[in-house]
Protein backbone atom coordinates (compact mmCIF):
# COMPACT_ATOMS: atom_id res chain seq x y z
CA UNK A 1 0.00 0.00 0.00
CA UNK A 2 1.22 3.43 -0.97
CA UNK A 3 2.07 5.74 2.18
CA UNK A 4 1.67 9.20 1.96
CA UNK A 5 4.86 9.97 2.84
CA UNK A 6 6.59 8.05 -0.77
CA UNK A 7 5.07 10.41 -2.89
CA UNK A 8 5.88 13.62 -0.90
CA UNK A 9 8.92 15.19 -2.13
CA UNK A 10 11.32 15.81 -5.11
CA UNK A 11 12.54 14.03 -8.20
CA UNK A 12 11.03 10.75 -9.83
CA UNK A 13 8.29 9.44 -7.68
CA UNK A 14 7.57 5.79 -8.22
CA UNK A 15 4.28 6.25 -6.14
CA UNK A 16 2.69 8.87 -8.81
CA UNK A 17 2.64 5.97 -11.40
CA UNK A 18 1.38 3.72 -8.40
CA UNK A 19 -1.46 5.72 -7.44
CA UNK A 20 -2.98 7.11 -10.66
CA UNK A 21 -2.95 3.02 -11.87
CA UNK A 22 -5.29 2.60 -8.57
CA UNK A 23 -8.65 2.50 -8.60
CA UNK A 24 -11.08 3.24 -5.65
CA UNK A 25 -14.02 0.78 -5.15
CA UNK A 26 -16.34 3.52 -3.69
CA UNK A 27 -19.78 4.00 -5.77
CA UNK A 28 -19.04 7.70 -6.25
CA UNK A 29 -15.62 7.11 -7.84
CA UNK A 30 -16.92 4.48 -10.31
CA UNK A 31 -20.12 7.23 -11.32
CA UNK A 32 -17.47 9.78 -11.26
CA UNK A 33 -15.25 7.92 -13.85
CA UNK A 34 -17.83 8.57 -16.61
CA UNK A 35 -17.51 12.25 -16.60
CA UNK A 36 -13.81 12.34 -15.17
CA UNK A 37 -10.20 13.23 -17.83
CA UNK A 38 -8.47 10.62 -19.58
CA UNK A 39 -5.27 9.92 -17.83
CA UNK A 40 -2.67 8.43 -20.27
CA UNK A 41 0.65 7.37 -19.12
CA UNK A 42 3.53 6.70 -22.07
CA UNK A 43 5.59 2.81 -21.36
CA UNK A 44 6.88 3.45 -17.99
CA UNK A 45 8.93 0.51 -16.43
CA UNK A 46 10.12 1.36 -12.99
CA UNK A 47 13.77 -0.34 -12.25
CA UNK A 48 15.22 -1.05 -8.74
CA UNK A 49 18.41 -2.36 -8.37
CA UNK A 50 18.59 -3.12 -11.94
CA UNK A 51 15.77 -5.29 -12.01
CA UNK A 52 12.51 -4.55 -13.72
CA UNK A 53 9.78 -4.19 -10.66
CA UNK A 54 6.28 -2.84 -12.44
CA UNK A 55 5.48 -2.27 -15.79
CA UNK A 56 2.67 0.90 -16.32
CA UNK A 57 0.79 1.59 -19.58
CA UNK A 58 -2.34 2.87 -21.12
CA UNK A 59 -4.81 0.63 -22.76
CA UNK A 60 -7.79 1.47 -24.66
CA UNK A 61 -9.25 -1.47 -23.64
CA UNK A 62 -9.90 -0.55 -20.12
CA UNK A 63 -12.37 0.33 -17.26
CA UNK A 64 -15.48 -2.07 -16.66
CA UNK A 65 -17.12 -2.36 -19.57
CA UNK A 66 -12.93 -2.47 -21.61
CA UNK A 67 -14.50 -0.04 -23.67
CA UNK A 68 -12.73 3.34 -21.81
CA UNK A 69 -8.58 4.56 -21.86
CA UNK A 70 -7.11 3.30 -18.58
CA UNK A 71 -4.06 3.01 -16.78
CA UNK A 72 -3.14 -0.20 -16.38
CA UNK A 73 -0.30 -2.65 -15.03
CA UNK A 74 1.41 -5.55 -16.49
CA UNK A 75 1.53 -9.06 -14.89
CA UNK A 76 5.11 -10.19 -13.17
CA UNK A 77 5.36 -13.12 -16.22
CA UNK A 78 5.10 -10.31 -18.57
CA UNK A 79 7.80 -7.93 -17.06
CA UNK A 80 11.05 -9.40 -19.03
CA UNK A 81 13.78 -8.06 -21.07
CA UNK A 82 12.67 -9.53 -24.10
CA UNK A 83 8.84 -7.89 -23.71
CA UNK A 84 9.82 -4.71 -22.71
CA UNK A 85 12.63 -4.32 -25.82
CA UNK A 86 9.94 -5.97 -28.36
CA UNK A 87 7.22 -3.36 -26.92
CA UNK A 88 9.09 -0.38 -26.92
CA UNK A 89 11.14 -0.82 -30.44
CA UNK A 90 7.67 -1.68 -31.93
CA UNK A 91 5.64 0.69 -30.94
CA UNK A 92 8.51 3.37 -31.76
CA UNK A 93 9.29 2.15 -35.53
CA UNK A 94 5.17 1.46 -36.44
CA UNK A 95 5.43 5.32 -36.86
CA UNK A 96 6.27 6.05 -40.59
CA UNK A 97 9.56 8.14 -41.09
CA UNK A 98 11.35 6.76 -38.17
CA UNK A 99 14.94 5.96 -38.98
CA UNK A 100 17.15 3.57 -36.62
CA UNK A 101 18.71 6.55 -35.13
CA UNK A 102 15.95 7.82 -33.66
CA UNK A 103 15.18 8.18 -30.43
CA UNK A 104 12.99 5.64 -28.84
CA UNK A 105 12.68 6.05 -25.08
CA UNK A 106 14.95 7.10 -22.36
CA UNK A 107 16.09 6.24 -18.73
CA UNK A 108 15.41 8.82 -15.39
CA UNK A 109 17.52 7.64 -12.40
CA UNK A 110 16.30 8.11 -9.20
CA UNK A 111 17.41 11.26 -7.17
CA UNK A 112 20.76 11.86 -5.77
CA UNK A 113 22.60 14.80 -4.49
CA UNK A 114 25.04 16.60 -6.12
CA UNK A 115 28.37 17.91 -4.98
CA UNK A 116 26.51 21.08 -4.43
CA UNK A 117 24.10 19.80 -2.14
CA UNK A 118 21.18 19.94 -4.52
CA UNK A 119 18.94 17.16 -5.79
CA UNK A 120 18.87 15.74 -9.08
CA UNK A 121 17.79 13.27 -10.98
CA UNK A 122 20.00 11.87 -14.35
CA UNK A 123 18.31 11.36 -17.93
CA UNK A 124 19.81 9.37 -20.53
CA UNK A 125 18.12 8.90 -24.21
CA UNK A 126 18.24 5.78 -25.90
CA UNK A 127 17.76 5.02 -29.51
CA UNK A 128 17.65 1.24 -30.94
CA UNK A 129 20.98 0.47 -30.13
CA UNK A 130 21.89 2.20 -26.83
CA UNK A 131 18.42 0.91 -25.59
CA UNK A 132 19.51 -2.62 -26.38
CA UNK A 133 22.45 -2.22 -24.66
CA UNK A 134 21.35 -1.01 -21.75
CA UNK A 135 18.68 -3.70 -20.96
CA UNK A 136 21.17 -6.45 -21.37
CA UNK A 137 24.50 -4.89 -19.99
CA UNK A 138 24.12 -1.48 -18.94
CA UNK A 139 21.35 -1.71 -15.94
CA UNK A 140 23.73 -2.91 -13.41
CA UNK A 141 22.09 -1.57 -10.25
CA UNK A 142 20.38 1.10 -11.47
CA UNK A 143 17.18 2.48 -9.82
CA UNK A 144 14.96 4.91 -12.32
CA UNK A 145 11.91 4.52 -15.00
CA UNK A 146 12.43 3.71 -17.98
CA UNK A 147 10.07 5.59 -20.44
CA UNK A 148 8.56 4.93 -24.13
CA UNK A 149 9.46 8.10 -26.14
CA UNK A 150 6.23 9.89 -27.52
CA UNK A 151 6.22 11.65 -30.67
CA UNK A 152 5.51 15.26 -30.06
CA UNK A 153 3.45 17.12 -32.09
CA UNK A 154 4.05 17.99 -35.45
CA UNK A 155 7.14 15.31 -35.50
CA UNK A 156 10.08 17.91 -36.74
CA UNK A 157 11.15 19.37 -33.10
CA UNK A 158 10.83 18.01 -29.34
CA UNK A 159 8.44 19.76 -26.88
CA UNK A 160 7.31 19.24 -23.03
CA UNK A 161 4.83 21.10 -21.30
CA UNK A 162 5.75 21.86 -17.11
CA UNK A 163 2.72 22.92 -15.59
CA UNK A 164 2.69 24.31 -11.79
CA UNK A 165 -0.69 23.53 -10.60
CA UNK A 166 -1.45 24.93 -6.96
CA UNK A 167 -5.53 25.04 -6.10
CA UNK A 168 -5.86 28.64 -7.17
CA UNK A 169 -3.62 28.33 -9.99
CA UNK A 170 -1.65 26.49 -12.59
CA UNK A 171 1.19 28.09 -14.28
CA UNK A 172 2.14 26.47 -18.19
CA UNK A 173 5.83 26.30 -19.76
CA UNK A 174 6.37 24.75 -22.62
CA UNK A 175 10.07 24.43 -24.16
CA UNK A 176 11.05 22.92 -28.03
CA UNK A 177 14.59 21.83 -29.25
CA UNK A 178 16.35 23.78 -31.35
CA UNK A 179 17.18 20.67 -33.56
CA UNK A 180 14.80 18.72 -35.62
CA UNK A 181 14.80 15.02 -34.30
CA UNK A 182 15.46 12.97 -37.71
CA UNK A 183 18.68 15.73 -38.07
CA UNK A 184 21.88 13.43 -37.98
CA UNK A 185 24.35 16.16 -38.37
CA UNK A 186 23.83 16.06 -34.53
CA UNK A 187 24.23 13.41 -31.32
CA UNK A 188 21.43 11.93 -30.15
CA UNK A 189 20.63 14.63 -26.83
CA UNK A 190 20.71 17.70 -29.06
CA UNK A 191 17.82 16.45 -30.67
CA UNK A 192 15.96 15.40 -27.87
CA UNK A 193 16.68 17.89 -24.55
CA UNK A 194 13.76 20.29 -23.80
CA UNK A 195 13.65 21.55 -19.82
CA UNK A 196 16.43 18.67 -18.78
CA UNK A 197 19.08 20.42 -20.64
CA UNK A 198 20.94 23.86 -21.20
CA UNK A 199 18.55 26.55 -22.11
CA UNK A 200 20.78 27.14 -25.05
CA UNK A 201 19.68 24.03 -27.11
CA UNK A 202 15.85 24.70 -26.84
CA UNK A 203 13.65 27.80 -26.81
CA UNK A 204 10.26 28.73 -24.88
CA UNK A 205 7.41 28.42 -27.43
CA UNK A 206 4.17 29.95 -25.97
CA UNK A 207 0.78 28.38 -25.64
CA UNK A 208 -1.44 29.85 -27.81
CA UNK A 209 -5.51 30.22 -27.19
CA UNK A 210 -6.98 28.86 -23.97
CA UNK A 211 -7.73 25.27 -25.18
CA UNK A 212 -4.55 23.64 -24.53
CA UNK A 213 -4.63 25.36 -21.28
CA UNK A 214 -7.47 24.38 -20.36
CA UNK A 215 -7.24 20.71 -21.13
CA UNK A 216 -3.69 20.59 -19.22
CA UNK A 217 -5.00 21.92 -16.25
CA UNK A 218 -8.21 19.73 -16.47
CA UNK A 219 -5.75 16.66 -16.34
CA UNK A 220 -3.65 18.00 -13.38
CA UNK A 221 -7.02 19.47 -11.37
CA UNK A 222 -8.23 14.71 -12.24
CA UNK A 223 -4.55 13.90 -11.17
CA UNK A 224 -5.37 16.07 -7.87
CA UNK A 225 -8.56 13.92 -7.44
CA UNK A 226 -7.28 10.82 -8.02
CA UNK A 227 -4.49 10.93 -5.97
CA UNK A 228 -6.20 12.07 -2.90
CA UNK A 229 -9.30 9.44 -3.51
CA UNK A 230 -6.91 6.55 -3.37
CA UNK A 231 -5.22 8.32 -0.20
CA UNK A 232 -8.11 9.27 1.68
CA UNK A 233 -9.52 5.29 0.84
CA UNK A 234 -6.39 3.20 2.00
CA UNK A 235 -6.31 5.97 5.21
CA UNK A 236 -9.63 4.40 5.68
CA UNK A 237 -8.58 0.80 5.60
CA UNK A 238 -11.31 -0.27 2.89
CA UNK A 239 -9.50 -1.12 0.38
CA UNK A 240 -6.99 -3.31 2.45
CA UNK A 241 -8.67 -5.43 5.03
CA UNK A 242 -5.54 -6.62 6.69
CA UNK A 243 -4.16 -3.00 7.32
CA UNK A 244 -3.81 -2.91 11.37
CA UNK A 245 -4.50 0.02 13.25
CA UNK A 246 -1.37 2.10 13.39
CA UNK A 247 -0.49 1.98 9.46
CA UNK A 248 -4.14 3.33 9.32
CA UNK A 249 -3.20 6.19 11.89
CA UNK A 250 0.05 6.97 9.92
CA UNK A 251 -1.99 7.00 6.36
CA UNK A 252 -4.14 10.27 7.67
CA UNK A 253 -6.61 12.00 4.92
CA UNK A 254 -3.83 13.70 2.80
CA UNK A 255 -4.12 15.69 -0.46
CA UNK A 256 -1.90 16.72 -3.01
CA UNK A 257 -1.49 20.64 -2.00
CA UNK A 258 1.38 22.01 -4.28
CA UNK A 259 2.40 19.66 -7.79
CA UNK A 260 4.89 20.28 -11.03
CA UNK A 261 4.39 17.88 -13.75
CA UNK A 262 6.07 17.30 -17.05
CA UNK A 263 3.47 16.82 -20.06
CA UNK A 264 3.11 16.00 -23.97
CA UNK A 265 1.38 16.78 -26.62
CA UNK A 266 1.50 13.68 -29.01
CA UNK A 267 1.13 13.90 -33.18
CA UNK A 268 -2.86 12.98 -32.58
CA UNK A 269 -3.63 15.85 -30.20
CA UNK A 270 -3.36 13.77 -26.61
CA UNK A 271 -1.40 14.52 -23.82
CA UNK A 272 0.35 12.03 -21.69
CA UNK A 273 1.59 12.31 -18.48
CA UNK A 274 5.22 11.98 -18.42
CA UNK A 275 6.71 12.40 -14.91
CA UNK A 276 6.33 14.40 -11.74
CA UNK A 277 8.90 16.84 -10.29
CA UNK A 278 7.55 18.00 -7.33
CA UNK A 279 4.60 17.02 -4.82
CA UNK A 280 3.73 18.87 -1.89
CA UNK A 281 0.72 17.02 0.64
CA UNK A 282 -1.61 19.09 2.71
CA UNK A 283 -2.98 17.29 5.64
CA UNK A 284 -6.91 17.37 6.01
CA UNK A 285 -6.92 17.01 9.57
CA UNK A 286 -4.37 17.91 12.52
CA UNK A 287 -4.51 14.40 13.95
CA UNK A 288 -1.13 12.18 13.37
CA UNK A 289 0.58 14.77 11.61
CA UNK A 290 3.89 13.67 10.98
CA UNK A 291 7.19 14.18 9.00
CA UNK A 292 4.64 15.33 6.02
CA UNK A 293 3.29 18.09 7.62
CA UNK A 294 6.30 19.73 8.85
CA UNK A 295 7.90 20.04 5.64
CA UNK A 296 4.41 20.78 3.94
CA UNK A 297 4.93 24.55 4.20
CA UNK A 298 8.09 24.44 1.83
CA UNK A 299 7.71 25.95 -1.43
CA UNK A 300 7.12 23.82 -4.46
CA UNK A 301 10.79 23.38 -5.95
CA UNK A 302 9.97 24.74 -9.61
CA UNK A 303 13.59 23.90 -10.36
CA UNK A 304 14.90 21.74 -13.30
CA UNK A 305 15.70 18.26 -11.36
CA UNK A 306 15.61 16.14 -14.22
CA UNK A 307 18.46 16.55 -15.99
CA UNK A 308 21.25 15.45 -18.22
CA UNK A 309 24.52 13.97 -15.95
CA UNK A 310 27.84 16.60 -15.60
CA UNK A 311 29.59 13.77 -18.04
CA UNK A 312 27.31 14.43 -20.89
CA UNK A 313 29.01 16.63 -23.92
CA UNK A 314 26.67 18.49 -26.19
CA UNK A 315 27.79 20.45 -28.95
CA UNK A 316 25.48 23.12 -31.36
CA UNK A 317 27.79 23.21 -34.17
CA UNK A 318 26.82 20.10 -37.07
CA UNK A 319 28.40 17.62 -38.19
CA UNK A 320 29.10 16.99 -41.81
CA UNK A 321 31.14 13.87 -41.73
CA UNK A 322 28.33 11.27 -43.06
CA UNK A 323 31.00 8.51 -41.81
CA UNK A 324 31.25 9.99 -38.16
CA UNK A 325 29.63 8.28 -35.42
CA UNK A 326 28.02 11.33 -33.09
CA UNK A 327 27.55 10.50 -29.41
CA UNK A 328 27.24 12.63 -25.92
CA UNK A 329 30.01 10.60 -23.95
CA UNK A 330 32.52 12.55 -22.63
CA UNK A 331 36.34 11.77 -24.03
CA UNK A 332 38.56 12.06 -20.60
CA UNK A 333 42.02 12.32 -20.98
CA UNK A 334 44.79 12.45 -18.23
CA UNK A 335 47.19 15.81 -18.00
CA UNK A 336 50.61 15.13 -18.22
CA UNK A 337 51.24 18.39 -16.12
CA UNK A 338 48.98 17.61 -13.16
CA UNK A 339 47.93 14.11 -13.99
CA UNK A 340 44.31 14.92 -13.73
CA UNK A 341 41.71 13.62 -16.20
CA UNK A 342 39.84 16.58 -17.88
CA UNK A 343 38.05 16.72 -21.24
CA UNK A 344 39.49 16.65 -24.25
CA UNK A 345 37.60 20.09 -25.52
CA UNK A 346 39.65 21.84 -22.81
CA UNK A 347 43.39 20.94 -23.39
CA UNK A 348 45.85 23.53 -24.84
CA UNK A 349 49.04 23.45 -26.46
CA UNK A 350 52.28 23.97 -24.17
CA UNK A 351 55.59 24.43 -26.10
CA UNK A 352 58.31 21.93 -24.69
CA UNK A 353 60.88 24.77 -24.27
CA UNK A 354 58.05 26.34 -21.74
CA UNK A 355 58.07 22.76 -19.48
CA UNK A 356 61.92 22.31 -19.79
CA UNK A 357 62.51 25.87 -18.23
CA UNK A 358 60.22 25.55 -15.52
CA UNK A 359 61.76 22.70 -14.78
CA UNK A 360 65.38 23.85 -14.99
CA UNK A 361 64.25 26.79 -12.63
CA UNK A 362 62.50 24.12 -10.36
CA UNK A 363 65.26 22.32 -9.76
CA UNK A 364 67.58 25.37 -9.19
CA UNK A 365 65.05 26.21 -6.59
CA UNK A 366 65.27 22.97 -4.81
CA UNK A 367 69.59 22.97 -5.19
CA UNK A 368 69.62 26.44 -3.84
CA UNK A 369 67.62 25.65 -0.47
CA UNK A 370 67.63 22.26 0.05
CA UNK A 371 70.51 21.07 2.63
CA UNK A 372 70.56 17.26 1.54
CA UNK A 373 70.57 15.53 -1.73
CA UNK A 374 67.57 15.34 -4.02
CA UNK A 375 67.59 11.88 -4.38
CA UNK A 376 65.85 11.43 -0.63
CA UNK A 377 63.42 13.86 -1.19
CA UNK A 378 61.83 13.13 -5.31
CA UNK A 379 59.18 13.90 -6.46
CA UNK A 380 59.32 17.19 -4.44
CA UNK A 381 57.05 18.49 -1.34
CA UNK A 382 53.64 19.63 -2.40
CA UNK A 383 54.70 22.88 -0.58
CA UNK A 384 57.34 23.04 -3.48
CA UNK A 385 55.13 22.31 -6.01
CA UNK A 386 52.62 24.77 -5.24
CA UNK A 387 55.60 27.44 -4.99
CA UNK A 388 56.58 26.25 -8.76
CA UNK A 389 53.06 27.16 -10.02
CA UNK A 390 51.31 23.61 -9.31
CA UNK A 391 52.50 22.20 -12.71
CA UNK A 392 54.76 19.45 -14.01
CA UNK A 393 54.97 16.88 -11.67
CA UNK A 394 51.72 15.59 -11.45
CA UNK A 395 52.91 12.93 -13.25
CA UNK A 396 56.31 12.13 -11.50
CA UNK A 397 54.44 9.81 -8.91
CA UNK A 398 53.75 7.59 -11.54
CA UNK A 399 56.72 6.96 -12.81
CA UNK A 400 59.98 5.14 -11.89
CA UNK A 401 62.30 6.19 -9.91
CA UNK A 402 65.63 6.63 -11.76
CA UNK A 403 68.74 8.85 -12.95
CA UNK A 404 66.01 10.15 -15.70
CA UNK A 405 63.88 11.55 -12.97
CA UNK A 406 66.31 14.36 -11.95
CA UNK A 407 67.31 15.13 -15.52
CA UNK A 408 64.11 14.66 -17.84
CA UNK A 409 60.95 16.84 -16.79
CA UNK A 410 58.61 14.47 -16.35
CA UNK A 411 55.90 15.90 -19.06
CA UNK A 412 58.71 14.79 -21.10
CA UNK A 413 59.02 11.23 -19.52
CA UNK A 414 55.37 10.79 -20.09
CA UNK A 415 55.18 11.81 -23.45
CA UNK A 416 58.57 10.03 -24.62
CA UNK A 417 59.00 6.95 -21.59
CA UNK A 418 61.93 5.68 -23.77
CA UNK A 419 64.03 8.64 -23.81
CA UNK A 420 67.20 8.36 -22.05
CA UNK A 421 69.54 11.22 -20.71
CA UNK A 422 71.88 11.04 -23.92
CA UNK A 423 69.36 11.45 -26.21
CA UNK A 424 67.62 14.35 -24.27
CA UNK A 425 71.07 16.20 -24.01
CA UNK A 426 71.23 16.13 -27.52
CA UNK A 427 67.28 17.25 -28.20
CA UNK A 428 67.54 19.90 -25.66
CA UNK A 429 69.43 21.99 -28.04
CA UNK A 430 67.60 21.22 -31.03
CA UNK A 431 65.19 24.53 -32.00
CA UNK A 432 62.78 22.39 -33.62
CA UNK A 433 62.15 20.05 -30.49
CA UNK A 434 61.70 22.73 -28.31
CA UNK A 435 59.12 24.00 -30.72
CA UNK A 436 57.28 21.14 -30.65
CA UNK A 437 53.95 20.81 -27.70
CA UNK A 438 51.78 18.61 -25.99
CA UNK A 439 48.52 19.04 -24.38
CA UNK A 440 47.51 20.39 -21.05
CA UNK A 441 44.93 20.87 -19.16
CA UNK A 442 43.12 24.59 -19.27
CA UNK A 443 44.18 25.12 -15.21
CA UNK A 444 48.30 24.11 -15.90
CA UNK A 445 48.09 25.99 -19.35
CA UNK A 446 47.04 29.06 -17.53
CA UNK A 447 50.05 28.09 -14.63
CA UNK A 448 52.57 27.90 -17.20
CA UNK A 449 51.13 31.03 -18.53
CA UNK A 450 51.75 32.73 -15.41
CA UNK A 451 55.58 31.25 -14.93
CA UNK A 452 56.39 32.80 -18.55
CA UNK A 453 55.17 36.22 -18.32
CA UNK A 454 56.72 36.15 -14.93
CA UNK A 455 60.37 35.17 -15.94
CA UNK A 456 59.94 31.66 -14.19
CA UNK A 457 59.84 33.72 -10.75
CA UNK A 458 59.88 30.83 -7.93
CA UNK A 459 59.45 31.72 -3.69
CA UNK A 460 60.76 28.82 -1.90
CA UNK A 461 58.43 28.01 0.65
CA UNK A 462 59.46 28.83 4.18
CA UNK A 463 59.20 26.33 7.20
CA UNK A 464 60.89 28.18 9.97
CA UNK A 465 62.39 25.25 12.16
CA UNK A 466 61.01 22.35 10.66
CA UNK A 467 63.66 19.86 12.94
CA UNK A 468 63.52 21.50 16.14
CA UNK A 469 60.34 20.79 17.45
CA UNK A 470 61.53 22.75 20.56
CA UNK A 471 61.45 26.22 18.79
CA UNK A 472 58.79 28.34 19.76
CA UNK A 473 58.02 32.13 19.30
CA UNK A 474 58.23 34.89 22.43
CA UNK A 475 54.66 36.14 22.22
CA UNK A 476 54.64 38.64 24.59
CA UNK A 477 51.14 37.99 26.87
CA UNK A 478 48.08 39.80 26.42
CA UNK A 479 47.11 43.02 28.30
CA UNK A 480 43.88 43.40 29.97
CA UNK A 481 41.56 45.97 29.45
CA UNK A 482 42.82 47.82 32.32
CA UNK A 483 46.25 48.08 31.13
CA UNK A 484 44.76 49.90 28.27
CA UNK A 485 43.05 52.13 29.91
CA UNK A 486 45.73 53.21 32.48
CA UNK A 487 48.01 53.70 29.25
CA UNK A 488 45.12 55.92 27.41
CA UNK A 489 45.02 58.30 30.44
CA UNK A 490 48.69 58.54 31.08
CA UNK A 491 48.82 59.35 26.58
CA UNK A 492 46.37 62.35 27.27
CA UNK A 493 47.78 63.97 30.36
CA UNK A 494 49.82 67.09 29.01
CA UNK A 495 53.17 66.21 31.33
CA UNK A 496 54.83 64.62 28.30
CA UNK A 497 56.56 67.40 26.08
CA UNK A 498 57.21 67.75 22.75
CA UNK A 499 60.68 69.08 22.40
CA UNK A 500 62.61 65.84 22.93
CA UNK A 501 61.28 64.68 18.98
CA UNK A 502 62.49 67.61 17.71
CA UNK A 503 59.57 69.55 17.65
CA UNK A 504 58.41 73.49 18.39
CA UNK A 505 55.34 73.87 20.32
CA UNK A 506 53.41 77.06 17.86
CA UNK A 507 50.81 77.41 20.84
CA UNK A 508 47.09 77.02 20.31
CA UNK A 509 45.77 77.65 16.48
CA UNK A 510 44.40 80.68 15.48
CA UNK A 511 40.63 81.42 15.47
CA UNK A 512 38.86 82.43 12.44
CA UNK A 513 36.68 85.17 12.73
CA UNK A 514 33.06 84.60 12.45
CA UNK A 515 32.76 86.84 9.70
CA UNK A 516 34.81 84.44 7.84
CA UNK A 517 32.75 81.24 8.46
CA UNK A 518 29.59 82.94 8.38
CA UNK A 519 29.30 86.35 5.66
CA UNK A 520 26.66 88.49 5.95
CA UNK A 521 23.49 87.84 3.85
CA UNK A 522 22.60 90.15 1.35
CA UNK A 523 20.03 92.31 1.90
CA UNK A 524 16.36 92.19 -0.23
CA UNK A 525 15.28 95.36 0.47
CA UNK A 526 15.01 97.72 -3.08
Amino acid sequence: MTKPSDLHGDGINFAFFELLWSKCSSEAESLSENKATTLRVPDTVIFLFGLPHQWYFTSKNGGQHKDKTTILRKRRANLTLENIEQAFLTKAFSRSGVGEDAVVAYFISSKNTALDNEMSCDIEYFNKESLSNFLHHGRRNKSGILQRFIAPHGGSYNSSIRAMWTPKMCILERRRTKQALNDKRFALFERAITFDGPDVHSVSVPLCGTVLAGRVENICDEVVRRIANVLSENSQGKKYSNVNRDNIENNAEFEVGRMAVNLKVDGNGKIWILWSNSIRLDSKSNVNERSITESASQPLNMNTIVKLPSASKLSQVPSHDSKLKLDNKVSLSKCPSCGKCCKNELFQKVPYKTVINHFDKTLEMLKYHSESNLLHSWPPKDSVIRAAGGVGFGIAYQQEHSEEAFIIPPVIRHIYPKLRTKGYNMYRGDSTFLQKSCSVCEDCFLAYATLTSNSYLMVYPVDPCPTNKDFHFEIPPAKSQGDFVKIKTKQSAPSVSIDRFGLKDFGKAPTIPPAILEPPQASTEL
